[in-house]
């Protein structure tokens, strides 16, 4: 169970790098723009497919956070980590329901695009992803 918690944590910690010191630079705007544009030319080169693709991938991401918490909760046992990953999912369980509601109104017709993500709770997200992810490869690593 360790090694999944160390690969999971390495990937998390991998693919929110690039986004994490974007906003420490102060200047996330730009990514953020580069991946609604990405989003958006892949809706429309899939077409209405998208919408059970787009789906299954926040149920995937979903069970893979879930995966992620619980072999963290498990796995550290340290009390100041394990109240940090209790916030987290507190956090994250808001930020996925917000995303699941917009994503609803958007394929039904009554959002754009461009509403379905709150970029300061995307940011809020990724910074927490990172950091979490980054702390838990430290504590499986060095102690």
């Amino acid at each position: 169970m360790g090694v999944i918690l160390v690969v999971l944590a390495g990937i998390i910690c991998l693919v929110y790098t690039s986004y994490f010191i974007r906003i420490m630079r102060g200047d996330p705007q730009g990514f953020e723009v580069q991946m609604i544009k990405a989003l958006a030319e892949w809706i429309i080169t899939k077409g209405a497919v998208s919408k059970r693709y787009i789906w299954a991938m926040f149920f995937l991401s979903l069970l893979v956070e879930m995966l992620y918490f619980w072999l963290t909760i498990v796995l550290i046992n340290n009390p100041v980590m394990i109240a940090l990953t209790a916030l987290f999912i507190a956090v994250e369980s808001y930020h996925l329901i917000r995303i699941a509601v917009s994503l609803n109104r958007f394929f039904i017709g009554k959002a754009l695009l461009s509403h379905i993500f709150n970029w300061r709770v995307e940011r809020a997200s990724a910074i927490f992803f990172f950091t979490h992810s980054f702390l838990v490869l430290a504590i499986l690593i060095f102690f």
